[in-house]
């Protein structure tokens, strides 16, 4: 049995930051996946990669992650564009691939299953209700409230129909500050966090850039500081990271504070570099 099993669609992502480009592996099966290893954890992936896109896995197969590949004929693309802060950036995508079935999950035993939706239509209901079955669910949301303009690719936030129904199952739920403000309808912090956590999840965290992060569980709230990086390389991933910090120590049994200010420091960690952290 893996301690943590990350679904989601490896990526072809396409990084500018100012004047500089990279191409790339992405996607929060690859940075959630290849932190936790990083980190100790025994962790798998279930993705969706076309069959000339395998390299994109690559860097998986190094760090000896088991690979669950199931069948699809594209590969989800994004390009990131970002001016070289954590607070700023506009995605593109030109690319998607097939989403995620109940037969893809079944065979896989784990403790926790963390969810990384890119696209409103990743991951169905259905996928959630049977993997609730026999293990915990923790969820980034951003995929759930993307949408992606037909001319243009550009991706933009929107209402998430339906998020009562999916988030029943989930007991950790990730957002960012502008992912709860749409998902909740709120506008202070502490009220996002709860309005979210009466959705169904026991622990919520909501992550506000270099300004910090704001964890909430049975009716207490913990705040966690940001901690600084050496440089500003690369923000994307930094989300992924945090959530994969955070989940490390509490399948130890560390407390939320201590867990929320590991997270936030292995997130730093990952900013000062490009792609996912302990890739070098």
């Amino acid at each position: 049995m893996f301690d943590a099993c990350v679904i989601g669609h490896v990526t072809r992502d396409i990084v500018r930051i100012g004047s500089q480009k990279k191409e790339m592996p992405g996607g929060t099966a690859y940075y959630t996946s290849m932190a936790m290893k990083s980190l100790g954890m025994n962790v798998a992936v279930i993705t969706k990669v076309a069959k000339e896109d395998k390299s994109l896995l690559g860097d998986l197969e190094r760090k000896q992650i088991p690979i669950y590949l199931r069948a699809s004929p594209r590969t989800t693309t994004f390009t990131n564009i970002s001016a070289g802060d954590l607070d700023s950036r506009e995605q593109l995508v030109s690319d998607l691939a097939l989403p995620f079935t109940v037969e893809d999950v079944e065979d896989v035993d784990s403790k926790l299953f963390h969810l990384g939706p890119l696209t409103s239509g990743d991951i169905p209901i259905e996928v959630l209700q049977s993997i609730s079955k026999r293990s915990m669910i923790s969820l980034d949301v951003h995929g759930f409230i993307r949408t992606i303009d037909k001319d243009s690719g550009r991706v933009t936030m929107t209402e998430w129909n339906g998020k009562e129904k999916f988030l029943r199952y989930v007991k950790i739920l990730k957002t960012d500050e502008n992912e709860a403000r749409i998902i909740s309808g709120e506008e202070n912090l502490e009220e996002m966090a709860v309005k979210l956590s009466s959705y169904g999840p026991e622990e919520v965290i909501i992550t506000f850039s270099s300004k910090g992060s704001l964890i909430y569980c049975k009716s207490k709230f913990y705040r966690i500081p940001s901690f600084m990086p050496k440089n500003h390389v690369d923000p994307t991933g930094c989300g992924d990271t945090y959530l994969a910090g955070y989940m490390y120590q509490r399948a130890q049994g560390i407390d939320i504070t201590k867990a929320g200010e590991f997270a936030a420091r292995t997130a730093s960690l990952k900013l000062e570099n490009y792609g996912p952290l302990g890739l070098r």
